[in-house]
């Protein structure tokens, strides 16, 4: 079972961390484990942390198993290119973003069951309690191996809401609840999402049905109106009706992909 079928604390441990992921793509280099990143870091400390326990749950359990496992370890050189010539901080942002729903189930339920829905009615609002029903379900359906004590429950739902405001789909606040601010996703995120799928393996269909969109608030019509919009840009050929997807691809590799990002 993937990572994003589960529920676990994992997020107690790295947030959003995007100045982070900056540097970490600054100093890792291609066929580095996470664990010789971290004794890289720690040794000249490029992270200015003074706790250990603190640096290795950034660079190990954040960045690490965000970009450097299976099945996302292939884009690590190409998304270090990115994040080293890219100066639209918004995209690398949102490529944060992506990587960290792919990490934690609980926040791609969140964002699916939770968030765009009430994005979709006209909610101003996330309720900590509104995470502590995604946990109710999520102990249902099998998601969550043991319901968790209060405690634990009153922290997940903090972590959610807070890794929301680092990615700015919710405004900080003092309160039990958090607005939810205006958000919108980035043409160039779409492009990278496509091609990415792509480049795992997915089929076309695969590509277009995918339920990494409906994490990022597109639902099925949605995304033919993205690839229509790729076309357009010449990025690639598409023919999409919403029940059946041809795709015919212009990039044949992360490495054009990424240069195409870049300039």
């Amino acid at each position: 079972m993937s990572r994003r079928e589960y529920y676990s604390t994992a997020l107690a441990q790295s947030q959003g961390i995007v100045p982070e992921c900056l540097s970490l793509f600054e100093i890792w280099q291609p066929s580095m484990s996470s664990t010789e990143l971290f004794e890289v870091v720690r040794s000249t400390n490029a992270l200015n942390l003074d706790s250990e326990r603190r640096l290795r749950n950034i660079v190990i359990e954040g960045f690490g198993s965000r970009f450097l496992r299976e099945p996302y370890s292939d884009a690590a050189p190409s998304l270090k290119e990115i994040f080293a010539h890219s100066s639209d901080h918004s995209l690398l942002k949102q490529l944060s973003l992506l990587y960290a729903i792919r990490q934690h189930g609980i926040f791609f339920d969140f964002l699916t069951d939770e968030y765009w829905p009430s994005v979709r009615a006209g909610g101003q609002s996330i309720r900590t309690c509104d995470i502590q029903l995604l946990i109710d379900r999520g102990l249902v359906s099998g998601q969550l191996d043991k319901n968790w004590s209060e405690s634990v429950r009153k922290r997940v739902s903090s972590y959610v809401l807070g890794i929301a405001t680092d990615f700015d789909l919710l405004d900080a606040s003092r309160s039990g609840d958090r607005p939810i601010a205006t958000w919108s996703l980035h043409d160039a995120l779409v492009l990278y999402l496509a091609y990415d799928l792509h480049f795992m393996g997915g089929s076309d269909d695969e590509v277009a049905n995918s339920p990494e969109w409906q994490a990022l608030g597109l639902q099925r019509e949605d995304v033919t109106l993205y690839l229509n919009r790729l076309q357009n840009q010449g990025h690639l050929i598409a023919q999409d009706t919403g029940h059946l997807c041809r795709i015919d691809w212009k990039y044949t590799s992360r490495e054009e992909l990424a240069h195409v990002l870049i300039s």
